[in-house]
C-alpha cells in the first residue's frame, strides 16, 4: 500500500514528537525503486561547530556548564589561551582534492580492504553564532562576557566520506591552530597514508559537534521525486 507522501510527513513528526526525537521532517517525497539514496548522492556536506574561549576569562575551571544550556552538546568547547585560526584555515585547503584519506580513518570501519581515496570539495572555516539569545543563558555571576566566546564553523563537502573521516579532520585542523601538530604533518598523513602515520597526540572530536547539512543529488535523479501518487511535483 502506498501513502500521500503528506501523510508520511505527518506521521513521522508525530512519532518523533512521541519519542522526544529532535528530528523534523520537512517534506516527503515517493522515488523510484531503483534509486538509492547513499549510493546516488552526488555530494553531502557536513558541519562541525566550534566554541573556543580564553582560558584567562575564566575565574574557575573551564567546565562544560561555562556553556549556555542551549549549546550543550550542540558545539566542542575548548578552553585555550592558544589557538591560531588563520593558520588552521590555511591547514584546511590541504585536505582539498584528490588523496588517499587511509590515516583519517577510524579502525573500526568493518571493511579494512575499503577503497580509501576521496575527492574532498571543499573544506571551509568561518565565524559562526552561538544559538542563544536569551541573557539568562550567560548568568553574569559566574560567566565571562558572552564577547569572550568565539564560534567556528567548519564544513566540509565531499561525494563521500570514509568512518569518521570529518571528526577526524577536524581533530587535525583544531591541534594545528593549538600548535600541537603543523601543517607538515597533515600533508605527511595524506602523502603516507596508513594508521601508523596517525599521530597519537591528535583526538577524535565528538559526534555532538557534527551535523549532517545537505545530501545533493543529480538533477535528472530529482526530476523522478514525486510529492503526490498522481505523480505532481
Amino acid at each position: 500500500m502506498q501513502y500521500e507522501p503528506r501523510t508520511l510527513t505527518i506521521c513521522l513528526n508525530k512519532h518523533f514528537t512521541k519519542q522526544e526525537v529532535p528530528i523534523r521532517v520537512l517534506k516527503t517525497f515517493l522515488i523510484p525503486e531503483d534509486f538509492h539514496s547513499r549510493h546516488r548522492a552526488e555530494s553531502r556536506t557536513y558541519l562541525y561547530r566550534l566554541a573556543i574561549v580564553k582560558a584567562d576569562a575564566l575565574n574557575v575551571a573551564p567546565h562544560l556548564h561555562l556553556l549556555p544550556v542551549e549549546e550543550l552538546q550542540r558545539c566542542l568547547f575548548i578552553c585555550t589561551d592558544t589557538f591560531d585560526i588563520n593558520e588552521m584555515k590555511r591547514a584546511s585547503k590541504l585536505f582539498e582534492g584528490l588523496h588517499d584519506f587511509r590515516t583519517f580513518m577510524a579502525r573500526g570501519s568493518k571493511d579494512p580492504d575499503k577503497m580509501t581515496r576521496r575527492v574532498v570539495n571543499r573544506v571551509e572555516i568561518i565565524e559562526g553564532k552561538p544559538l542563544t539569545s536569551c541573557s539568562y543563558s550567560w548568568p553574569s555571576f559566574m560567566c565571562p562576557s558572552r564577547e569572550d566566546y568565539q564560534y567556528y564553523d567548519v564544513y566540509v563537502q565531499a561525494s563521500g566520506f570514509l568512518y569518521r573521516q570529518v571528526r577526524r579532520m577536524v581533530a587535525s585542523l583544531i591541534a594545528v591552530a593549538q600548535g600541537k601538530v603543523s601543517s607538515s604533518d597533515i600533508k605527511l598523513m595524506l602523502e603516507v597514508p596508513s594508521h601508523r602515520t596517525w599521530i597519537d597526540n591528535i583526538k577524535t572530536v565528538p559526534a555532538h559537534g557534527l551535523y549532517l547539512c545537505e545530501v545533493e543529488y543529480l538533477e535528472r535523479d530529482r526530476a523522478t521525486f514525486r510529492d503526490s501518487l498522481e505523480g505532481g511535483q
